[in-house]
């Protein structure tokens, strides 16, 4: 069960930088497919999958 939990806190964190970061690269017309990249990059990262 821990490891569940520390999966959960994992993918909460990096959805949470991910979001931040995507307000940041909207407002500041990042192209997509660099943002793609970085999102992806988040995520392996934290060792978590985008989808959830």
């Amino acid at each position: 069960m821990p490891e569940e939990n520390s999966y959960d806190l994992r993918l909460s964190q990096a959805r949470a930088l991910s979001g931040q970061l995507g307000l940041f690269a909207e407002e500041n017309e990042i192209p997509k497919d660099l943002w793609d990249r970085l999102e992806s990059e988040i995520y392996n990262y934290y060792e978590v999958n985008l989808n959830g």
